[in-house]
């Protein structure tokens, strides 16, 4: 399902405070020897003058008996290399890091710009252990704390974020991107009196109108949902945190954690991933849900909240089964690729398993897709490009819609058909690991995008 406004705001809004305060490859560490430090400031290009440089470095620095002095000059000169590299890939520069790391290990201003290449490659676990062994060393540094929260907050760890920010607004109570990181970790946890706290506080020190838009909206969205919400009752289990508007509780309550049971198992094995994060559902009185989600969506994933209409809730127990699992899947892909799952495959897996959950087999799609799926795809094989899926999905008519959600569906089965799916895993995983969609197909299918969807079609010419 589509995202709501408020988390393109709250990225937008993170976009700006990452720029602002907390900007990645700004470490710098210095050669040991003060004639050195000089000379590297020199180097403000690539070439074989820098090569050369760090060559001559590495004959005293590796010679037997060298000094300390002598591996840190080979180290600093090292980063200046990575520095000018920075925009290449993990991957491509991870040789020169290592060898910094082992020349100066433990060094937090190693650690840090190892720490920003995992995180600009989107390897946010990594990416925080790394920051958090600088930040033992500089407690204090404000910088580090941010890049800390940060990253827990891309992993959606939002209480371990919730501490780092709040720690750092201690030291400097009128940063605009602290204030609202805070807010945004509450209105992630449902906190949300303390996210429009925060957030009020932001409001007051935006430096421009974006930003003041921009935090005005979330207020907004944290009001309606506190709205919404409010007067819910609360329970949970040991995966899953349930909130109940109205009496629904009584109606739902067994059957929703017994459900959400069986598909936190369904899912999580077919996926091969298991959060470190209670998941969050709430089911909300049907008029509140539509103030705050699309009038034709049943269901929708934020993040690590699922959110349910009553009148969804109260259909059958087969398509309440099939649409938590449809959202949770969203949950779970959110949370194994650090959001950096292409859109075709995104719902072409919930409905995977949404199908597998409420027809008992992944191939026994909605009744309601049976007219359209027949009429294009097998009478007329009128394909679609996956690349063309979001906008369709975003932009297009009902029919184009519908026909985007097929596809994406069928381009999944033909993963499994061909793949098996452990293929899921591999894909997910090398997507999480920050690699583009083409990198992790090669990587799961031998096959990039366009020999995939070459593939694709032939197995629809099939069907």
């Amino acid at each position: 399902m589509k995202k709501l406004l408020i988390l393109a705001i709250l990225l937008l809004i993170t976009a700006i405070a990452v720029q602002a305060q907390v900007t990645l490859f700004e470490s710098r560490l210095e050669p040991a020897t003060p004639e050195l430090i000089k000379e590297l400031k020199e180097f403000k290009s690539l070439g074989p003058e820098l090569d050369s440089k760090i060559e001559e470095l590495r004959k005293a620095a590796y010679k037997s008996g060298a000094s300390n002095d002598a591996k840190i000059d080979l180290a600093a000169f090292l980063m200046r290399k990575l520095n000018l590299r920075h925009d290449l890939t993990f991957e491509q520069n991870e040789d020169l890091v290592y060898e910094a790391a082992d020349l100066v290990p433990g060094n937090p201003v190693v650690e840090e710009y190892w720490g920003d290449m995992l995180y600009y490659a989107g390897n946010y676990e990594k990416a925080l252990s790394h920051f958090e062994n600088a930040l033992y060393q500089s407690p204090e540094n404000m910088k580090l704390i941010g890049k800390c929260g940060l990253a827990a907050q891309q992993l959606m760890h939002y209480e371990k974020a919730l501490g780092y920010f709040e720690k750092a607004l201690k030291l400097f109570p009128d940063s605009f991107f602290l204030l609202f990181s805070a807010g945004r970790c509450n209105y992630e946890l449902k906190y949300y009196e303390e996210a429009i706290e925060y957030w009020e506080k932001a409001a007051k020190i935006a430096k421009n109108e974006k930003e003041q838009m921009a935090v005005e909206n979330a207020i907004k969205a944290a009001k309606e949902m506190l709205a919404s919400t409010d007067g819910t009752t609360r329970d949970e289990n040991q995966r899953f945190v349930i909130h109940f508007a109205g009496s629904s509780q009584d109606d739902l309550g067994d059957f929703a954690f017994d459900t959400l049971d069986e598909i936190f198992f369904q899912v999580t094995d077919s996926l091969q991933f298991n959060p470190d994060v209670k998941i969050n559902v709430v089911f909300f009185l049907t008029e509140e849900y539509y103030k705050i989600n699309k009038d034709w969506s049943a269901g929708a994933a934020q993040g690590i909240q699922i959110m349910i209409p009553l009148k969804s809730g109260y259909k059958s127990q087969e398509y309440v089964k099939g649409l938590l699992a449809h959202e949770f899947t969203h949950t779970i892909i959110h949370l194994k690729t650090n959001n950096r799952c292409p859109l075709w495959l995104n719902e072409g897996l919930a409905q995977y398993q949404e199908f597998t959950a409420a027809n008992g087999s992944p191939e026994e799609m909605r009744y309601d897709f049976q007219s359209a799926y027949q009429n294009e795809f097998v009478e007329n094989q009128n394909f679609m490009n996956l690349r063309d899926v979001p906008g369709y999905m975003q932009g297009g008519s009902r029919n184009q819609v519908t026909k985007a959600y097929i596809a994406s569906y069928l381009a999944v089965r033909c993963l499994a058909d061909f793949y098996g799916e452990s293929s899921f895993d591999t894909l997910l995983s090398a997507l999480g690991q920050g690699k583009s969609v083409d990198e992790a197909m090669v990587e799961a299918t031998g096959k990039d995008m366009n020999d995939f969807q070459s593939e694709f079609e032939e197995w629809l010419r099939n069907l």
